[in-house]
C-alpha cells in the first residue's frame, strides 16, 4: 500500500494479480471502483499493477468516527496483511510506541476491536523466518535440509533429533512452535 485516505475511502498500491493461463489482464472483469493506473511489469501470467482502488464501504464507519480524524496525522506505516471487506477491516501498522498507544486508545473508545495483537517489529524484509527465535530456526532449517518436510519423509524426528543433539521432544516442540509461527504470520489477518 502507497496511499490510503481514509477521508476520500481510496487505497493506492502496488500488487500482483495473477490471470489464469491463456488469460491476459484485458480478460479480467474488473469492478467499477477498481482502476489499474499502470502495469509496471508482465512476467507469463502475472502483472505487478499500480492501482487504484475506491473503498467506501469499508471505511465510511471509521470516516464517521471523530477519533480517527486525530490519527490522520500521525506518523504510522501500513504493511502486510491489509484487509478490507464489508465484514471487517484488517491491518497491519508500524510506529512508535506512543503513537501505538494512542490508535489503541482510539478504537477502544470507538467499541469495534475484535481482535488485536502486537508483534516485535523485525524490520528484515518480508522473510517469514524472521518471526522465529534463532534455535527455531536453527531447527526447522535442518529439518528442511535433511527432508523431513519431504513426502514422504526422509528423516525421522527422532533421527533429527540425533543429528542435533537434542532430545526428540524438544525438537519436536521447536518445529511446532516455528510451524505454528509461520503459519499465524503467513495466515494473519484471515
Amino acid at each position: 500500500m502507497l496511499k490510503l485516505d481514509i477521508e476520500k475511502g481510496i487505497k493506492v498500491a502496488i500488487l500482483d494479480i495473477k490471470m489464469k493461463e491463456g488469460k491476459t489482464l484485458e480478460d479480467l472483469k474488473i469492478p467499477a471502483d477498481f482502476y489499474v493506473l499502470d502495469i509496471l511489469e508482465q512476467k507469463d501470467t502475472l502483472y505487478t499493477c499500480l492501482a487504484k482502488i475506491k473503498d467506501k464501504g469499508a471505511f465510511a464507519r471509521v470516516r464517521e468516527m471523530q477519533p480517527w480524524k486525530s490519527l490522520l496525522a500521525e506518523n504510522i506505516l501500513f504493511d502486510f496483511p491489509f484487509i478490507t471487506s464489508e465484514e471487517k477491516i484488517v491491518f497491519t501498522i508500524i510506529s512508535d510506541s506512543k503513537t501505538l498507544r494512542k490508535i489503541l486508545q482510539v478504537f477502544r473508545s470507538m467499541k469495534i476491536i475484535r481482535s488485536l495483537s502486537f508483534h516485535k517489529a523485525t524490520f528484515s524484509g518480508h522473510n517469514v523466518l524472521s518471526c522465529l527465535t534463532e534455535r527455531q530456526k536453527e531447527v526447522m532449517l535442518a529439518a528442511h535440509k535433511n527432508g523431513y518436510y519431504n513426502v514422504p519423509r526422509e528423516i525421522t524426528a527422532e533421527e533429527l533429533s540425533e543429528k542435533l543433539g537434542i532430545s526428540k521432544a524438544t525438537t519436536v516442540e521447536h518445529l511446532r512452535k516455528a510451524e505454528n509461527r509461520i503459519i499465524s504470520q503467513v495466515a494473519a489477518g484471515y
